[in-house]
């Protein structure tokens, strides 16, 4: 428990990182677009941090009663955990997927979009001008596919498929309910904030 509030601290300094990167590159404040996205993160995290703090105490402090014993309550507390990670990652792909609109439709080589705008069409648009590969789009499309999977569907699946990033791999099966690690959001949302940064940038170029 303790290494997932080490790594959102993590992301925390990261999504800092990138937003006084981004803001240096458009020579904009930290708070303008693009570069406010990352400052929305930062205030995400921070959130989910002051949350992990208080399950990683209570955690630590679980003792045996008559009505339930340590090993469920260390399991229904693992699962508010990850309920905490599943919120954080659904808000932070939102406010991307709110940041890659405006950057698409204000940048021209983009062309124009048929109906309404989602984060899967930008991406496809994204990988037909060439600004990524067809690996870099199935790795797009495992994490906005999970998103839509968490918001729409309960977390259950609606496919059978394997999406191996550097560091982690998410697993899904079609009627099945997605599972993983207590750190599988945290490194999910970090490969998003690395991968969005460099989307930001290279969209405008």
């Amino acid at each position: 428990m303790i290494n997932v509030v080490k790594l959102y601290w993590e992301l925390r300094e990261i999504s800092k990182a990138h937003g006084n990167e981004v803001a240096q590159f458009f020579s904009i404040a930290t708070h303008e677009h693009p570069a406010g996205f990352f400052s929305m993160v930062f205030n995400n995290i921070t959130l989910t941090i002051e949350l992990l703090n208080y399950y990683e105490r209570l955690w630590s402090n679980i003792k045996p009663s008559s009505s339930i014993n340590v090993e469920e309550a260390k399991k229904q507390n693992a699962e508010r955990v990850i309920m905490i990670q599943k919120m954080s990652f659904i808000e932070i792909m939102s406010s991307f997927e709110f940041c890659s609109k405006r950057l698409a439709q204000e940048r021209s080589k983009f062309g124009r979009f048929s109906g309404r705008i989602y984060l899967s069409k930008i991406m496809s648009k994204t990988k037909d001008i060439g600004l990524i590969n067809d690996t870099k789009l199935t790795l797009w499309n495992g994490v906005i596919r999970l998103r839509n999977t968490l918001v729409h569907n309960n977390g259950i699946s609606e496919e059978t498929a394997t999406y191996s990033y550097p560091d982690f791999i998410i697993q899904v099966t079609d009627g099945k309910m997605t599972q993983g690690k207590l750190n599988l959001f945290g490194l999910i949302i970090k490969w998003v904030l690395i991968e969005s940064q460099d989307w930001i940038i290279d969209a405008n170029k």
